[in-house]
Protein backbone atom coordinates (compact mmCIF):
# COMPACT_ATOMS: atom_id res chain seq x y z
CA UNK A 1 0.00 0.00 0.00
CA UNK A 2 1.36 3.40 -1.02
CA UNK A 3 0.24 6.27 1.24
CA UNK A 4 -0.07 9.74 -0.27
CA UNK A 5 -1.72 13.06 0.57
CA UNK A 6 -4.53 14.70 -1.42
CA UNK A 7 -1.97 17.15 -2.74
CA UNK A 8 0.13 14.30 -4.07
CA UNK A 9 -2.94 12.64 -5.58
CA UNK A 10 -3.84 15.87 -7.39
CA UNK A 11 -0.28 16.31 -8.58
CA UNK A 12 -0.21 12.74 -9.84
CA UNK A 13 -3.41 13.14 -11.89
CA UNK A 14 -2.36 16.49 -13.35
CA UNK A 15 1.02 15.03 -14.30
CA UNK A 16 -0.46 11.80 -15.64
CA UNK A 17 -2.85 13.64 -17.98
CA UNK A 18 -0.16 16.11 -19.09
CA UNK A 19 -2.25 19.00 -17.82
CA UNK A 20 0.99 20.62 -16.70
CA UNK A 21 2.23 20.52 -20.29
CA UNK A 22 5.63 19.10 -19.30
CA UNK A 23 5.58 16.37 -21.94
CA UNK A 24 6.02 17.29 -25.57
CA UNK A 25 2.59 16.26 -26.80
CA UNK A 26 2.44 18.08 -30.10
CA UNK A 27 0.40 17.54 -33.26
CA UNK A 28 -1.06 14.25 -34.38
CA UNK A 29 1.75 12.25 -32.79
CA UNK A 30 0.97 13.93 -29.48
CA UNK A 31 -2.68 12.91 -29.86
CA UNK A 32 -1.63 9.29 -30.47
CA UNK A 33 0.70 9.36 -27.46
CA UNK A 34 -2.17 10.42 -25.24
CA UNK A 35 -4.45 7.71 -26.63
CA UNK A 36 -1.74 5.12 -25.99
CA UNK A 37 -1.73 6.25 -22.37
CA UNK A 38 -5.45 6.42 -21.60
CA UNK A 39 -6.90 4.00 -24.13
CA UNK A 40 -10.02 5.95 -25.04
CA UNK A 41 -11.79 9.29 -24.88
CA UNK A 42 -15.55 9.52 -24.54
CA UNK A 43 -17.44 10.89 -27.54
CA UNK A 44 -20.46 13.17 -27.33
CA UNK A 45 -22.08 14.87 -30.35
CA UNK A 46 -22.86 18.21 -28.65
CA UNK A 47 -20.76 21.01 -30.08
CA UNK A 48 -20.70 24.23 -28.07
CA UNK A 49 -16.99 25.06 -28.13
CA UNK A 50 -15.96 21.81 -29.78
CA UNK A 51 -17.07 18.28 -29.05
CA UNK A 52 -15.92 16.44 -25.98
CA UNK A 53 -12.90 14.64 -27.57
CA UNK A 54 -11.64 17.94 -28.97
CA UNK A 55 -11.99 19.61 -25.58
CA UNK A 56 -10.08 16.79 -23.90
CA UNK A 57 -7.25 16.99 -26.41
CA UNK A 58 -6.94 20.79 -26.58
CA UNK A 59 -6.10 20.83 -22.86
CA UNK A 60 -3.21 18.36 -23.33
CA UNK A 61 -1.86 18.76 -26.87
CA UNK A 62 0.05 21.90 -27.78
CA UNK A 63 -1.58 23.88 -30.62
CA UNK A 64 -4.30 21.25 -31.04
CA UNK A 65 -6.97 21.67 -33.72
CA UNK A 66 -10.01 19.48 -34.42
CA UNK A 67 -8.61 18.75 -37.90
CA UNK A 68 -5.95 16.57 -36.23
CA UNK A 69 -8.54 14.23 -34.76
CA UNK A 70 -10.51 14.13 -38.01
CA UNK A 71 -7.35 13.17 -39.90
CA UNK A 72 -6.47 10.38 -37.47
CA UNK A 73 -10.03 9.03 -37.53
CA UNK A 74 -11.13 9.33 -41.16
CA UNK A 75 -8.00 9.73 -43.28
CA UNK A 76 -5.11 7.88 -41.65
CA UNK A 77 -7.51 5.68 -39.62
CA UNK A 78 -5.12 5.29 -36.70
CA UNK A 79 -8.16 5.83 -34.44
CA UNK A 80 -11.74 4.63 -34.70
CA UNK A 81 -15.18 5.18 -33.24
CA UNK A 82 -16.37 2.37 -31.00
CA UNK A 83 -18.09 1.41 -27.77
CA UNK A 84 -16.04 1.51 -24.57
CA UNK A 85 -17.27 3.77 -21.78
CA UNK A 86 -20.37 4.76 -23.76
CA UNK A 87 -19.50 5.89 -27.31
CA UNK A 88 -15.77 6.53 -27.46
CA UNK A 89 -12.73 6.89 -29.66
CA UNK A 90 -9.80 4.50 -29.32
CA UNK A 91 -6.83 3.12 -31.24
CA UNK A 92 -7.53 0.79 -34.14
CA UNK A 93 -5.08 -1.69 -32.58
CA UNK A 94 -7.68 -2.24 -29.85
CA UNK A 95 -10.20 -3.62 -32.34
CA UNK A 96 -9.55 -7.34 -31.63
CA UNK A 97 -9.55 -6.72 -27.87
CA UNK A 98 -13.14 -5.46 -27.98
CA UNK A 99 -14.65 -8.46 -29.77
CA UNK A 100 -16.46 -9.56 -26.59
CA UNK A 101 -17.95 -6.10 -26.16
CA UNK A 102 -19.27 -6.26 -29.73
CA UNK A 103 -20.83 -9.67 -29.03
CA UNK A 104 -22.43 -8.31 -25.88
CA UNK A 105 -23.83 -5.32 -27.81
CA UNK A 106 -25.35 -7.75 -30.31
CA UNK A 107 -27.31 -9.46 -27.53
CA UNK A 108 -28.35 -6.14 -25.97
CA UNK A 109 -29.53 -4.53 -29.21
CA UNK A 110 -31.50 -7.60 -30.26
CA UNK A 111 -33.32 -7.57 -26.94
CA UNK A 112 -33.89 -3.81 -27.20
CA UNK A 113 -35.36 -3.96 -30.69
CA UNK A 114 -37.58 -6.85 -29.64
CA UNK A 115 -38.96 -4.79 -26.73
CA UNK A 116 -39.60 -1.89 -29.11
CA UNK A 117 -41.32 -4.09 -31.70
CA UNK A 118 -38.64 -3.15 -34.22
CA UNK A 119 -37.22 -6.56 -35.19
CA UNK A 120 -38.14 -5.79 -38.82
CA UNK A 121 -34.92 -3.79 -38.85
CA UNK A 122 -32.99 -7.05 -39.23
CA UNK A 123 -34.70 -7.63 -42.58
CA UNK A 124 -32.87 -4.59 -43.96
CA UNK A 125 -29.36 -5.83 -43.16
CA UNK A 126 -28.86 -7.75 -46.41
CA UNK A 127 -30.14 -4.80 -48.43
CA UNK A 128 -27.78 -2.39 -46.64
CA UNK A 129 -24.87 -4.76 -47.13
CA UNK A 130 -25.52 -4.93 -50.88
CA UNK A 131 -25.93 -1.16 -51.19
CA UNK A 132 -22.60 -0.52 -49.48
CA UNK A 133 -20.82 -3.05 -51.66
CA UNK A 134 -22.28 -1.60 -54.84
CA UNK A 135 -22.32 2.12 -54.02
CA UNK A 136 -19.61 2.58 -51.44
CA UNK A 137 -19.91 4.66 -48.23
CA UNK A 138 -23.43 5.93 -47.50
CA UNK A 139 -25.13 8.27 -45.06
CA UNK A 140 -28.03 6.76 -43.18
CA UNK A 141 -30.51 9.15 -44.83
CA UNK A 142 -29.61 7.69 -48.24
CA UNK A 143 -30.78 4.23 -47.24
CA UNK A 144 -34.53 3.99 -47.91
CA UNK A 145 -37.01 2.31 -45.61
CA UNK A 146 -40.81 2.29 -45.76
CA UNK A 147 -41.36 1.47 -42.13
CA UNK A 148 -40.83 3.72 -39.15
CA UNK A 149 -40.79 3.03 -35.43
CA UNK A 150 -43.81 4.80 -33.89
CA UNK A 151 -42.30 4.81 -30.39
CA UNK A 152 -40.97 7.92 -28.71
CA UNK A 153 -37.58 6.38 -27.86
CA UNK A 154 -34.83 5.01 -30.05
CA UNK A 155 -34.64 5.00 -33.84
CA UNK A 156 -37.79 5.98 -35.69
CA UNK A 157 -36.36 4.70 -38.97
CA UNK A 158 -35.76 0.97 -39.06
CA UNK A 159 -32.84 1.56 -41.41
CA UNK A 160 -31.13 3.59 -38.68
CA UNK A 161 -31.72 0.78 -36.21
CA UNK A 162 -30.23 -1.71 -38.66
CA UNK A 163 -27.18 0.49 -39.26
CA UNK A 164 -26.69 0.96 -35.54
CA UNK A 165 -26.83 -2.81 -35.02
CA UNK A 166 -24.32 -3.45 -37.81
CA UNK A 167 -21.99 -0.78 -36.44
CA UNK A 168 -22.04 -2.00 -32.83
CA UNK A 169 -21.55 -5.60 -33.84
CA UNK A 170 -18.56 -4.73 -36.00
CA UNK A 171 -19.81 -5.24 -39.54
CA UNK A 172 -19.79 -1.50 -40.31
CA UNK A 173 -17.46 1.31 -39.39
CA UNK A 174 -17.67 5.07 -39.73
CA UNK A 175 -16.10 6.22 -42.99
CA UNK A 176 -16.59 9.89 -42.12
CA UNK A 177 -18.89 12.28 -40.30
CA UNK A 178 -20.66 15.28 -41.76
CA UNK A 179 -21.22 17.29 -38.60
CA UNK A 180 -22.87 14.53 -36.51
CA UNK A 181 -24.25 12.58 -39.48
CA UNK A 182 -22.40 9.27 -39.80
CA UNK A 183 -21.23 8.02 -43.18
CA UNK A 184 -21.00 4.22 -42.98
CA UNK A 185 -18.88 1.71 -44.82
CA UNK A 186 -18.11 -1.97 -44.44
CA UNK A 187 -15.45 -2.42 -41.78
CA UNK A 188 -13.41 -4.54 -44.20
CA UNK A 189 -12.84 -1.38 -46.27
CA UNK A 190 -11.68 0.68 -43.27
CA UNK A 191 -9.37 -1.51 -41.20
CA UNK A 192 -6.45 -3.79 -42.13
CA UNK A 193 -7.54 -7.37 -42.72
CA UNK A 194 -5.12 -8.70 -40.11
CA UNK A 195 -7.01 -6.68 -37.47
CA UNK A 196 -10.48 -7.64 -38.65
CA UNK A 197 -9.61 -11.31 -39.05
CA UNK A 198 -7.47 -11.48 -35.94
CA UNK A 199 -8.52 -13.95 -33.27
CA UNK A 200 -9.93 -12.81 -29.95
CA UNK A 201 -6.75 -12.53 -27.82
CA UNK A 202 -8.59 -13.75 -24.71
CA UNK A 203 -9.52 -17.33 -23.87
CA UNK A 204 -12.34 -16.37 -21.49
CA UNK A 205 -14.50 -13.49 -20.26
CA UNK A 206 -12.45 -13.50 -17.06
CA UNK A 207 -9.19 -13.01 -18.95
CA UNK A 208 -10.76 -10.22 -20.99
CA UNK A 209 -12.01 -8.50 -17.83
CA UNK A 210 -8.52 -8.49 -16.33
CA UNK A 211 -7.30 -6.59 -19.39
CA UNK A 212 -10.34 -4.32 -19.34
CA UNK A 213 -10.18 -3.41 -15.64
CA UNK A 214 -6.49 -2.51 -15.86
CA UNK A 215 -7.13 -0.54 -19.04
CA UNK A 216 -9.98 1.41 -17.40
CA UNK A 217 -7.78 2.32 -14.43
CA UNK A 218 -5.34 3.72 -16.98
CA UNK A 219 -8.12 5.68 -18.71
CA UNK A 220 -8.63 7.72 -15.53
CA UNK A 221 -5.11 7.38 -14.13
CA UNK A 222 -6.12 6.81 -10.52
CA UNK A 223 -9.39 5.05 -9.74
CA UNK A 224 -11.22 3.58 -6.78
CA UNK A 225 -13.52 0.57 -6.84
CA UNK A 226 -16.80 2.36 -6.22
CA UNK A 227 -19.66 2.17 -8.69
CA UNK A 228 -19.78 5.37 -10.71
CA UNK A 229 -18.84 6.98 -13.99
CA UNK A 230 -15.35 5.49 -13.95
CA UNK A 231 -16.72 1.96 -14.31
CA UNK A 232 -19.44 2.46 -16.92
CA UNK A 233 -19.44 -0.13 -19.67
CA UNK A 234 -20.12 -3.78 -20.29
CA UNK A 235 -18.61 -6.46 -18.03
CA UNK A 236 -16.69 -4.19 -15.63
CA UNK A 237 -19.83 -2.48 -14.33
CA UNK A 238 -20.41 -5.52 -12.08
CA UNK A 239 -18.71 -4.77 -8.77
CA UNK A 240 -18.57 -8.38 -7.57
CA UNK A 241 -16.58 -9.31 -10.67
CA UNK A 242 -14.36 -6.23 -10.29
CA UNK A 243 -13.55 -7.19 -6.71
CA UNK A 244 -12.27 -10.55 -7.90
CA UNK A 245 -10.35 -9.09 -10.83
CA UNK A 246 -8.73 -6.32 -8.80
CA UNK A 247 -7.58 -8.82 -6.16
CA UNK A 248 -5.90 -10.91 -8.88
CA UNK A 249 -4.27 -7.89 -10.51
CA UNK A 250 -2.84 -6.81 -7.15
CA UNK A 251 -1.48 -10.29 -6.46
CA UNK A 252 0.13 -10.36 -9.90
CA UNK A 253 1.66 -6.91 -9.38
CA UNK A 254 -0.18 -5.42 -12.37
CA UNK A 255 -1.84 -2.68 -10.30
CA UNK A 256 -0.78 -0.94 -7.09
CA UNK A 257 -2.91 0.04 -4.10
CA UNK A 258 -2.96 3.70 -3.09
CA UNK A 259 -4.29 5.17 0.15
CA UNK A 260 -5.07 8.89 -0.05
CA UNK A 261 -4.94 10.69 3.28
CA UNK A 262 -8.39 11.65 4.56
CA UNK A 263 -10.31 9.45 2.08
CA UNK A 264 -11.78 6.17 3.30
CA UNK A 265 -11.27 4.21 0.09
CA UNK A 266 -8.48 2.37 -1.69
CA UNK A 267 -7.36 3.68 -5.08
CA UNK A 268 -5.50 1.85 -7.83
CA UNK A 269 -2.92 2.73 -10.47
CA UNK A 270 -1.25 0.59 -13.10
CA UNK A 271 2.22 -0.56 -12.08
CA UNK A 272 3.79 1.20 -15.07
CA UNK A 273 2.28 4.55 -14.05
CA UNK A 274 4.11 4.88 -10.72
CA UNK A 275 6.65 7.07 -12.51
CA UNK A 276 4.08 9.90 -12.65
CA UNK A 277 4.27 10.50 -8.91
CA UNK A 278 5.88 13.87 -8.39
CA UNK A 279 5.41 15.71 -5.12
CA UNK A 280 6.20 19.10 -6.61
CA UNK A 281 4.75 20.55 -9.77
CA UNK A 282 6.69 23.59 -10.91
CA UNK A 283 4.20 25.19 -13.26
CA UNK A 284 1.75 28.07 -13.21
CA UNK A 285 -0.64 27.19 -15.99
CA UNK A 286 -4.42 27.04 -16.28
CA UNK A 287 -6.45 24.56 -18.32
CA UNK A 288 -10.08 24.46 -19.45
CA UNK A 289 -11.34 20.87 -19.19
CA UNK A 290 -14.06 18.98 -21.04
CA UNK A 291 -17.33 18.11 -19.28
CA UNK A 292 -16.60 14.41 -19.92
CA UNK A 293 -12.84 14.69 -19.37
CA UNK A 294 -11.12 11.40 -18.49
CA UNK A 295 -9.94 12.85 -15.19
CA UNK A 296 -13.56 13.70 -14.28
CA UNK A 297 -15.24 10.43 -15.21
CA UNK A 298 -16.02 9.67 -11.57
CA UNK A 299 -17.64 12.83 -10.17
CA UNK A 300 -17.65 11.56 -6.59
CA UNK A 301 -13.94 10.78 -6.80
CA UNK A 302 -13.25 14.23 -8.25
CA UNK A 303 -15.04 15.77 -5.29
CA UNK A 304 -13.09 13.62 -2.81
CA UNK A 305 -9.64 14.38 -4.26
CA UNK A 306 -10.04 17.89 -5.65
CA UNK A 307 -12.82 19.20 -3.35
CA UNK A 308 -14.62 20.12 -6.56
CA UNK A 309 -18.31 19.32 -6.95
CA UNK A 310 -19.01 19.17 -10.68
CA UNK A 311 -21.93 17.84 -12.68
CA UNK A 312 -22.81 18.20 -16.34
CA UNK A 313 -26.20 19.90 -16.45
CA UNK A 314 -26.96 19.53 -20.15
CA UNK A 315 -29.87 17.17 -19.45
CA UNK A 316 -31.02 18.90 -16.27
CA UNK A 317 -34.21 21.02 -16.62
CA UNK A 318 -33.39 24.73 -16.78
CA UNK A 319 -35.13 25.56 -13.50
CA UNK A 320 -33.08 22.91 -11.69
CA UNK A 321 -29.64 23.87 -12.99
CA UNK A 322 -27.20 25.26 -10.46
CA UNK A 323 -24.87 26.68 -13.10
CA UNK A 324 -25.64 26.32 -16.80
CA UNK A 325 -26.25 24.21 -19.88
CA UNK A 326 -22.62 23.58 -20.91
CA UNK A 327 -20.10 24.53 -18.24
CA UNK A 328 -16.34 23.92 -18.39
CA UNK A 329 -14.14 23.45 -15.28
CA UNK A 330 -11.07 25.66 -14.90
CA UNK A 331 -7.92 24.01 -13.52
CA UNK A 332 -5.07 26.14 -12.16
CA UNK A 333 -1.96 24.26 -11.05
CA UNK A 334 -3.55 21.28 -9.28
CA UNK A 335 -6.83 22.88 -8.14
CA UNK A 336 -10.16 23.63 -9.78
CA UNK A 337 -10.57 27.34 -9.22
CA UNK A 338 -13.58 28.26 -11.38
CA UNK A 339 -16.06 27.18 -14.03
CA UNK A 340 -17.59 29.06 -16.94
CA UNK A 341 -20.42 28.84 -19.46
CA UNK A 342 -19.63 29.75 -23.09
CA UNK A 343 -22.14 30.47 -25.81
CA UNK A 344 -22.23 28.22 -28.85
CA UNK A 345 -19.25 29.24 -30.94
CA UNK A 346 -19.17 29.64 -34.70
CA UNK A 347 -15.99 29.96 -36.75
CA UNK A 348 -14.42 33.44 -36.78
CA UNK A 349 -16.91 34.81 -34.23
CA UNK A 350 -15.63 36.01 -30.84
CA UNK A 351 -15.69 33.52 -27.99
CA UNK A 352 -18.55 34.70 -25.75
CA UNK A 353 -18.56 33.81 -22.05
CA UNK A 354 -22.07 33.99 -20.60
CA UNK A 355 -21.19 33.24 -16.97
CA UNK A 356 -18.16 32.77 -14.76
CA UNK A 357 -18.14 31.31 -11.24
CA UNK A 358 -15.13 31.31 -8.92
CA UNK A 359 -14.95 28.50 -6.40
CA UNK A 360 -15.78 29.69 -2.87
CA UNK A 361 -12.53 28.67 -1.17
CA UNK A 362 -10.15 30.02 -3.82
CA UNK A 363 -7.79 32.95 -3.22
CA UNK A 364 -7.71 34.83 -6.51
CA UNK A 365 -4.17 36.00 -7.29
CA UNK A 366 -2.53 38.01 -10.06
CA UNK A 367 -0.65 34.89 -11.21
CA UNK A 368 -3.90 32.95 -11.41
CA UNK A 369 -5.61 35.65 -13.49
CA UNK A 370 -2.60 35.87 -15.78
CA UNK A 371 -2.59 32.09 -16.30
CA UNK A 372 -6.31 32.10 -17.13
CA UNK A 373 -5.83 34.96 -19.61
CA UNK A 374 -3.06 32.94 -21.30
CA UNK A 375 -5.35 29.92 -21.46
CA UNK A 376 -8.07 32.00 -23.10
CA UNK A 377 -5.52 32.90 -25.79
CA UNK A 378 -4.76 29.19 -26.29
CA UNK A 379 -8.47 28.39 -26.34
CA UNK A 380 -9.14 31.04 -28.97
CA UNK A 381 -6.40 29.61 -31.19
CA UNK A 382 -8.01 26.19 -30.86
CA UNK A 383 -11.40 27.68 -31.84
CA UNK A 384 -9.91 29.79 -34.66
CA UNK A 385 -11.19 33.03 -33.17
CA UNK A 386 -9.42 36.25 -32.27
CA UNK A 387 -11.15 37.61 -29.18
CA UNK A 388 -13.14 36.86 -26.04
CA UNK A 389 -16.21 38.77 -24.89
CA UNK A 390 -17.41 38.55 -21.31
CA UNK A 391 -21.20 38.98 -20.98
CA UNK A 392 -21.63 38.72 -17.23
Amino acid sequence: MIHISKEEARNYLVRYHNLDGIEDFYGEEGVLKYFRRVGSIQYDPLNVVGRNPDLVLQSRIKDYSHEMLGSLLYEKRCLLDGWDKMMSIYSREDWPFFSRVRKEKEVQIKELLKRRNSVEAFQLIDEIRIMLKEQGPLQSNRIPTKTTNPGSWGHRKLSSAALDFMFHTGELGIYNKINTQKVYDLIENLLPHNLIGGADPFQSDHEFCKWYVKRRIGSVGLLWNKNGGGWLGDFIQKKELRNEIIKELIEEGEILEIQVEGINAVFYIRKEDKEFFNNKLEYREARFLAPLDNMLWDREMTKAIFDFDYSWEVYVPINKRKYGYYVLPVLYKNRFVARFEPEIHRNNDPLIIKNWWWENDIEITADMKSAIENEFENFCRYLHCESVQMKF
